[in-house]
């Protein structure tokens, strides 16, 4: 340990020369700094900057290289993976093909309760050929097997260090763990020895600010560079400020409205008609998202591979709404609807309980924490609930198969839907390579479900970025957990 410590100290003192110090802020504390170890943005937000994934996702959304250099299909259930050599984790320990094997089992491993386990669950075996190489098998030949190598849950990490990567964490990426400060501020220096090249910066400080005011405050002052998911009100007060750039970008996000088809007040069709009528979609994205936000219709954006473009099926249309009820018997109708701690989710709700009564259902709104809301939704007595997604793989099978598969009630399919085709198609998606079967596949799983309405798509939102000019050379792909500061640097 007191090696390891010097080791960091000296990495330290090594990276200040290297240039200046770029300091983010979150809004929230890391549960943890282990990315196996956990499902939150915030974490990922730091571990992305420490540890690496074998493969990862380009600005473009190609999957390139990361500590794998190349790979192949020797038959269509196993992935061959030729390493990186002369890549060290940050403790001086090797990575190579042990260190994989042993990464992937740990954290495939049920003991392990990993949260971002399912990602990787396709996956059967990981093999070591020769250090050099690794093979990975699922049961069944899986078609996004590589996008799901990029996720920030498959990070490598070396598994014999076990708990205390959680508080102490130790990667091979560009930058080495120098302190945490709960509720305050994680501190990282710059990898001198990184493979990629040293970073030129010589760290990366998070900031923990939980309140948007207060991080506005501090990039105005110079107290950070960079915030990120700024309300649109703020946003545009940075994007007029010549002191202050400001970035939207499509991300991976969509925003759903989820109805629980198995209960008695969903189950009829008509009435989940009635309530996507009612909804101006237009409303939302223009007036309360002021145009950071795009109309969605299928469940997936376009940035997701084989999203589909489709035309809306059930336009605004408030007495078209009337009469589906009415033909429902659905006259008088009360709804709950389920959603967690957020600003934006709050709002949404609060303009569907005013669509909503324009059509004479009523709406009660609970909010809950992020936890209580977990188990709401997958309470039988769900009835409407308000979710956002993330397709982080950029593959549609991690939100579809997710979504709508008959497996996945009611942990992911908060909807209860169940259709025999839609799983054969789904399973299809996942079982055949050729890109051309597989978009015909979620085509028609998304029409079917569009029209179907276990969900009404409300919005794609854009992703939100404001900085001090001074920092360039950053690259932010889709979501803000995605920062890239490798190549980043910072004026004087």
């Amino acid at each position: 340990m007191r090696l390891r410590i010097v080791a960091l100290a000296m990495a330290l003192l090594t990276s200040t020369a290297l240039g200046q110090t770029v300091t983010t802020a979150i809004g929230g504390n890391p549960p943890t700094l282990d990315p196996q170890l956990t499902f939150n943005g915030f974490s990922f937000h730091v571990t992305n900057q420490v540890y690496e994934t074998l493969v990862r996702i380009t600005p473009t959304g190609e999957i390139v290289g990361g500590l794998a250099t190349e790979w192949s299909y020797p038959d269509p259930s196993t992935l061959r993976l030729t390493l990186r050599e002369g890549v060290r984790f940050h403790d001086g320990s090797p990575f190579d093909a042990d260190a994989v094997v042993a990464s992937f089992q740990r954290i495939l491993d049920p003991g392990t309760v990993a949260p971002g386990r399912f990602v990787l669950t396709a996956i059967q075996e990981v093999r070591a050929v020769d250090p050099a190489t690794v093979e990975i098998v699922t049961a069944t030949p899986f078609a996004p097997l590589l996008s799901h190598l990029a996720h920030p849950v498959a990070a490598i990490v070396p598994a014999s260090l076990g708990e205390s990567l959680g508080r102490q964490p130790v990667g091979t990426g560009p930058f080495t763990f120098v302190r945490w400060v709960d509720g305050s501020e994680v501190v990282l220096a710059a990898n001198a020895d990184y493979w990629g090249g040293a970073p030129a910066l010589a760290g990366v400080t998070v900031r923990i600010i939980p309140e948007v005011s207060t991080q506005i405050v501090e990039l105005r002052s110079g107290g950070v560079d960079l915030i990120f998911n700024i309300p649109p009100d703020n946003f545009f007060a940075l994007a007029a400020d010549p002191a202050i750039a400001t970035g939207a970008i499509d991300g991976w996000g969509s925003s759903h409205l989820v109805m629980n088809v198995a209960h008695p007040k969903l189950a009829d069709l008509r009435v989940r008609q009635a309530l996507a009528h009612a909804i101006d979609k237009a409303l939302i994205t223009e007036e309360l998202f002021r145009g950071l936000a795009r109309v969605g219709v299928a469940p997936i954006p376009p940035t997701v591979r084989h999203a589909a473009d489709l035309e809306e099926p059930y336009p605004y249309d408030v007495e078209g709404a009337k009469a589906l009820l009415a033909a429902a018997g659905a006259s008088g109708l009360r709804l709950r609807i389920d959603l967690y701690q957020n600003p934006d989710l709050e709002s949404v709700a609060q303009v569907l309980q005013f669509a909503f009564e324009e059509i004479g259902v009523g709406l009660d709104i609970r909010v809950q924490d992020f936890s209580a809301y977990t188990q709401a939704v997958q309470a039988d007595d769900m009835e409407l609930a308000m979710s956002g997604w993330g397709t982080v793989t950029l593959d549609a099978d991690y939100a579809l198969y997710a979504f709508f598969h008959s497996s996945q009630v009611p942990a992911n399919n908060r909807s209860r839907f169940v259709d025999g085709q839609v799983d054969a198609l789904l399973q299809q998606g996942r079982d055949v390579p050729e890109d051309a079967i597989r978009s015909a596949a979620y085509a028609e799983v998304q029409r079917t479900v569009t029209v179907q309405l276990p969900m009404v798509t409300l919005y794609y939102p854009q992703f939100t970025y404001a900085k001090r000019p001074a920092v360039q050379g950053e690259s932010i792909a889709y979501s803000w957990i995605l920062l890239d500061l490798r190549n980043a640097t910072l004026a004087d």
